[in-house]
């Protein structure tokens, strides 16, 4: 199931895009659960406490916060994300290009082009399939989704896991054992009891430490070395 996000300030329209958007996904066979936000502010508190979505569908003419700006704020931890605007401003259709928006949609269009759209959504998801993991925490119930080729590192916290990307960090409440079984296809390199690398960050391994391309230095367990090294090297030919 695929999570996504609506941010209009007016409620009416905001129920309507919502419903319309689950209809046409429903008639696709693609299950998308939506948060609905009247409040670029309450969505932003919410994104910036790492509650991930696949894809959010914003207004740009709203008060406190406008949509470009939120946009300017999901840009700062994903460059990649989805992003759709939703206006009756087609003059702002400029605006919009610094932010790299996914789709800009006129309002009064939305019932026309909604099926495209919601095709280009898909066959969009379709092509990052694989390359996205996606993580539901028990207790909490929060679902997060993070871009694979984005992690750095997972680190084991007690209970929980900070889990350290391009974009921030993130933690999740679980034991590292979880996360190794679900990256297992992706070549993450466990060079201690407490840490698991992304392989395609590591830009040094020395002695007893290895460095990450961001400058990150992290503790290889003793007598552990050789083995990241070829594992390192085999991910590197293979990949």
């Amino acid at each position: 199931m695929y999570q996504a996000a609506i941010v209009e300030d007016e409620a009416v329209i905001l129920e309507h895009l919502k419903n319309t958007l689950i209809q046409e996904f429903d008639k696709k066979g693609t299950t998308v659960a939506f948060d609905a936000f009247t409040s670029g502010s309450r969505f932003l508190e919410m994104y910036e406490a790492h509650y991930h979505y696949d894809v959010i569908f914003l207004d740009i003419e709203m008060p406190e916060i406008n949509g470009i700006d939120v946009c300017k704020k999901i840009r700062e931890f994903s460059s990649d994300s989805l992003v759709v605007f939703i206006s009756n401003k087609e003059e702002l259709v400029f605006q919009t290009f610094e932010v790299q928006p996914f789709r800009f949609i006129r309002k009064e269009a939305f019932e026309n082009t909604v099926a495209s759209l919601v095709d280009s959504i898909i066959y969009k998801w379709q092509q990052n399939k694989g390359r996205l993991l996606h993580l539901r925490e028990k207790g909490s119930n929060d679902l997060y989704s993070f871009s694979i080729s984005h992690i750095l590192y997972i680190e084991a916290q007690r209970k929980d896991c900070l889990i350290v990307t391009t974009e921030g960090t993130c933690v999740f409440r679980c034991k590292l054992m979880e996360l190794e079984e679900k990256l297992a296809d992706y070549h993450f390199i466990k060079i201690h009891r407490s840490y698991l690398v992304n392989y395609m960050h590591i830009f040094h391994i020395g002695k007893s430490f290895v460095q990450l391309t961001n400058g990150t230095r992290l503790p290889i367990s003793r007598g552990k070395t050789e083995e990241v090294k070829q594992l390192f090297l085999k991910y590197n030919t293979t990949y």
